[in-house]
């Protein structure tokens, strides 16, 4: 078992080449190699075995194979569990021993349901269906097998299972296995590894002196039953290993199939490519973490989608570019057709040309943030010639325009109201592009969907109003991660908005969690390979975005792209299996569990990582870059206490800097 505080600086690499080393000194002397089957030579891609059960129940309900006996087709995983129990004790109460085959526990079933032969032979059908579909290799026991194999050891398998030998043969096979390995099975000999007689039988296949050893994944079966019978074993603890280093967030979620899912899909990731370079904290999170939001909020979207006419669905620049390519990918597959363009917008080039009325609390998104900023900052950001207001700002008392402010300074307040008809009077002169832009994508009197990240509405908002100047009733409805209470501001009747995880609402859990890092690191995660959206430059037949080029914001696209490879294998992955099972019975928040424990509860080793990442203090321009987690200056309470407010990821900065406990 690997140390998990050293893990912290493990990837799958160094991960599989520690395991490969300690089964090789293992077996070194050995002729013989006994080997344990299901989470040793392969694994499936669920959490648990059982939760194959799950599968089959959904997909035939969603073929609709048995609408009259669809209360036993929901209840199957219950009572599939329940007629091996069944059928276990029946076969201890006749034969003394506990073992059974498939075709016992199948007929426990039909007599505990009385169903018909059609229906049991169905669901053995599609049971073994699933187990082949979901199975897959460890590379380390496969590579161990064929290097064994020629060198010139011998290898048989132990197994305690129900499936016939002939069954877990192809099984194995299909996984990559050497053909005709042999096979001792439990259901097969009455006995099993667990109560140690399957190892005597083992023992009898060969010369008394021949050196035999076991792996396999069972701390009783493979390990302490086989030391009983003089055979050396070794704990093949790989897969446990993984999800208490690796997987600590998903693996930590609540018991239902969505999870179970992107458990055992986030797992199979992980063990599958192990010889791609790119087992990162960032692609490892891509995989664990946003992955599965990303899958469910996508979902949801089609979802949605469906539920209305919509002209087109725009995804906005930046944070709907991974999303886009979603849509492109699978959008036909689940039944939609919507056409869909990519758009380049930010609160920074839109929020200033919407200002139709001198509105504080949207004026308050140009320049709001953490960090102090001086009036002529803030003036250049806005577009507003500062040299033009000297004596306004004297009159306002403010002497220095370099001198700095907290967003939420009455003098600042006092200086903009003051300057409410200049103000509009500049956002007129500026709307003209914007709104020529935004014509290339709407259609007027129209009904569009947008996909965005979400929040406060305010860039649906400002499109809106702009569209709106000229006369246009086109309706928008935008589709996001999150719309937060005071998105009512930008309400109007050309408006709806939706929201994934938190919809307007006081969800409180999720809105402290969003509002104390989430939002930020749900942004980092969804960044397109592109510089945010500075204006618009017009020729004499188009108009281009002008695309910001910032070193540091360049920085953290090649991370967020890390992420954002992470998540790619895992939709990927999952979107392989969804549509068997039908979509629609996947809509649900469980996609972003792994997420909301990421955020609350990060290890060490994750805040350091991604504490280091910067966000935009403010809309517009990504160059005033600050740090998720703040610095102390030193260890002073006053200190801390300083650097946490001005930190955006708090649950981080507390895991670094002050003692929690989950």
């Amino acid at each position: 078992m690997v140390n998990k505080k050293y893990s912290e600086k493990y990837n799958m690499q160094t991960f599989n080449a520690a395991w490969l080393q300690k089964i090789r000194d293992f077996i070194a002397t050995a002729d013989v190699i006994s080997c344990d089957v299901f989470d040793t030579l392969i694994h499936r891609k669920t959490r648990k075995p059982t939760d194959i059960f799950e599968l089959v129940s959904e997909q035939i309900i969603h073929e609709n194979a048995f609408p009259r006996d669809e209360h036993l087709i929901v209840s199957f995983p219950t009572i599939r569990v329940y007629a091996e129990q069944k059928a276990r004790d029946d076969a201890f109460i006749r034969y003394k021993h506990w073992e059974v085959s498939i075709k016992d526990i199948y007929d426990a079933f039909q007599e505990i349901t009385n169903c018909s032969d059609e229906i049991r032979h169905y669901l053995l059908e599609k049971e073994r269906y699933w187990e082949l579909q979901l199975t897959y290799p460890n590379p380390i026991m496969l590579n161990i097998l064929n290097e064994a194999l020629n060198n010139g050891k011998k290898i048989i398998l132990c197994s305690d299972m129900y499936s016939a030998a002939n069954i877990i043969q192809n099984r194995i096979e299909h996984a990559g296995y050497p053909k005709n390995l042999p096979i001792i099975v439990s259901c097969e000999n009455s006995c099993s590894k667990h109560d140690g007689k399957l190892f005597s039988i083992l023992k009898k296949k060969f010369p008394y002196e021949t050196k035999i050893v076991h792996i396999g994944d069972n701390v009783h079966a493979d390990v302490n039953m086989a030391q009983k019978n003089d055979i050396p074993s070794l704990h093949f603890s790989y897969k446990e290993d993984i999800d208490r280093i690796f997987l600590s967030h998903i693996a930590s979620t609540e018991e239902n199939l969505v999870n179970s899912l992107s458990h055992g899909i986030a797992r199979y990731l992980l063990i599958q490519n192990e010889g791609r370079n790119v087992h990162d904290l960032w692609y490892l999170s891509g995989i664990s973490v946003f992955g599965p939001l990303f899958v469910g909020y996508f979902l949801w979207l089609i979802n949605n989608l469906k539920k209305n006419t919509f002209s087109k669905i725009l995804f906005l620049a930046r944070d709907g570019y991974f999303f886009h390519k979603m849509y492109q990918k699978w959008a036909k597959q689940l039944d939609l057709n919507t056409p869909s363009e990519y758009a380049y917008v930010s609160r920074g080039t839109l929020l200033y040309p919407s200002l139709s009325d001198m509105n504080w609390d949207r004026l308050w998104y140009q320049f709001g943030g953490k960090k102090n900023k001086s009036l002529k900052e803030i003036c250049e950001k806005i577009g507003l010639p500062t040299g033009l207001y000297l004596k306004k700002a004297t009159e306002c008392n403010i002497f220095d325009v370099n001198q700095e402010f907290e967003s939420n300074s009455s003098l600042l307040h006092k200086f903009f109201v003051s300057l409410g008809p200049d103000i509009l009077n500049e956002s007129k002169k500026k709307r003209d592009i914007v709104s020529k832009y935004l014509r290339k994508f709407i259609p007027d009197h129209d009904n569009v969907a947008l996909c965005d990240i979400g929040w406060a509405g305010n860039i649906q908002g400002s499109m809106s109003r702009i569209l709106r100047t000229s006369g246009d009733t086109t309706k928008l409805e935008g589709f996001y991660f999150g719309t937060f209470p005071w998105s009512e501001m930008n309400a109007s009747i050309y408006d709806t908005f939706h929201g994934y995880l938190v919809n307007g609402d006081n969800i409180q859990d999720y809105n402290d969690i969003l509002l104390n890092g989430g939002v930020e690191l749900l942004e980092f995660a969804t960044m397109a390979p592109h510089g945010t959206t500075l204006g618009y430059r017009e020729t004499e037949t188009d108009i281009n975005p002008i695309l910001e080029t910032s070193t540091d914001d360049q920085r953290m696209q090649k991370l967020s792209s890390a992420i954002q490879s992470g998540a790619w294998d895992f939709a990927n992955a999952i979107m392989e299996i969804l549509p068997v099972l039908g979509e629609e019975e996947f809509i649900t928040r469980s996609w972003a569990d792994s997420f909301i424990d990421f955020v609350s509860y990060p290890s060490i080793h994750e805040a350091r990582t991604f504490g280091v990442v910067t966000h935009s203090d403010a809309p517009g321009a990504t160059c005033n870059r600050t740090h998720l987690i703040s610095t102390p200056r030193s260890s002073d309470e006053e200190d801390i206490e300083y650097a946490e407010k001005r930190s955006f990821w708090k649950y981080g900065f507390e895991t670094l800097y002050k003692e929690r406990r989950k």
